[in-house]
């Protein structure tokens, strides 16, 4: 196994006459990506027993839920994986499915990727590490449409994570500030809201949610109209049912040219992410609660694209915020290249190459071992 875990000395799993006790074995081979740990099945029984135990799947996805790779969805059609982690990965099989199954990604999360079938219109899970799959019960609506998807997984009590809420957003066909917003409840296998809720005049960035504890946010994109509307981010509470429309810090004042994006800032913060055109520089806002006074903006960094090697203005069409290890990455898309910038050490690398002008969708994976949900 050496050479299996980043950052790592080689493990030694005991000899043949003094065996690791299966609780520390289970324990070691948890930290392993889901790719990794499938290709050792085939070494003994008690790996293979290991695949199938529930506990041990949760408490590797727990140990594994950071950002090992990309899914580039261009136009509602599912791209490429683009990995950041070497070690992960999943079996070509399953790329070639969600690729050719005529699917929308709506989201992943947890390693479990959510799709809508163009076909029937079905709502679906999919675990592709694995290549398990499970249809989850149509809305109350019987119907579903292109839109969006956020998880709050649940905690069993230590801290390993099991059921899951998912809200499900949705634009109306009207002209309104109204969205449809729907939430499915995994141990209960039922949805247990259907309501039409404000969520301001804007067009929402449906694509990469933050969920904090149990609020959603999302960040505004382009007006409907052509009126001037300043951005703002959209908390919709997961538990008390209701929205709240939060405005941009005044120095963030946002252009037509500008692109704005949210992420999670170490893992507890909500993150909004904004690149000013004109001055070619990224400014990260953390929403933090002050003694004193309400939820306010602090600006904790700044990016110049020019201090890190592009030259001229380059137009920024998608940004967002990973956690990969023990690290921030910042991840923006430039015409067709996709870049991340490392915001502790500074390091800048090109992810990918896409053979296409337009903005792609980056959806977030991680590489575990995850179960999708009992059958319906």
């Amino acid at each position: 196994m050496d050479g299996t875990l980043n950052n790592t000395h080689s493990i030694n799993l005991g000899s043949r006459g003094h065996p690791l006790p299966d609780d520390l074995l289970a324990e070691i081979l948890s930290y392993l990506p889901a790719k990794t740990f499938l290709r050792l099945l085939s070494v003994c029984k008690t790996f293979h027993r290991l695949s199938s135990n529930s506990r041990f799947l949760l408490k590797q996805t727990h140990h594994n839920n950071v950002i090992s790779g990309f899914f580039f969805h261009i136009n509602n059609i599912p791209g490429p994986l683009f990995l950041i982690d070497p070690y992960a990965g999943v079996p070509t099989i399953s790329l070639k499915f969600l690729s050719h199954m005529r699917a929308i990604i709506l989201g992943s999360a947890g390693g479990l990727v959510f799709v809508l079938h163009r076909k029937d219109g079905a709502l679906w899970v999919y675990n592709p590490a694995r290549r398990t799959r499970c249809q989850l019960p149509s809305p109350p609506s019987n119907y579903c449409k292109s839109g969006g998807i956020a998880v709050r997984f649940m905690n069993d009590g230590d801290g390993v994570t099991k059921d899951y809420k998912l809200v499900y957003l949705s634009r109306t066909p009207a002209e309104s500030s109204l969205h449809r917003c729907q939430i499915y409840d995994s141990f209960a296998k039922v949805w247990t809201m259907d309501k039409e809720l404000d969520f301001g005049r804007m067009e929402l960035h449906l694509d990469n949610p933050v969920v904090c504890d149990d609020v959603v946010f999302w960040p505004s994109s382009h007006s409907k109209t052509y009126e001037r509307m300043d951005h703002y981010v959209v908390a919709f509470d997961v538990r008390k049912e209701c929205t709240q429309i939060i405005r941009l810090p005044k120095e963030a004042a946002v252009a037509y040219v500008d692109t704005i994006g949210i992420g999670k800032w170490e893992d507890k913060s909500l993150c909004l992410i904004h690149y000013d055109m004109c001055a070619c520089v990224f400014g990260l806002w953390l929403l933090r609660k002050t003694n004193d006074g309400p939820t306010g903006w602090v600006r904790a960094h700044e990016v110049s694209l020019g201090q890190i090697g592009f030259k001229g203005t380059p137009d920024v069409n998608s940004i967002m915020l990973s956690e990969v290890a023990m690290t921030t990455l910042l991840v923006f898309t430039i015409e067709k290249e996709t870049y991340s910038y490392d915001i502790k050490d500074g390091e800048l690398k090109n992810l990918a190459y896409l053979p296409t002008y337009y903005s792609p969708r980056l959806i977030p994976y991680s590489n575990t071992l995850r179960p999708c949900a009992s059958a319906i």
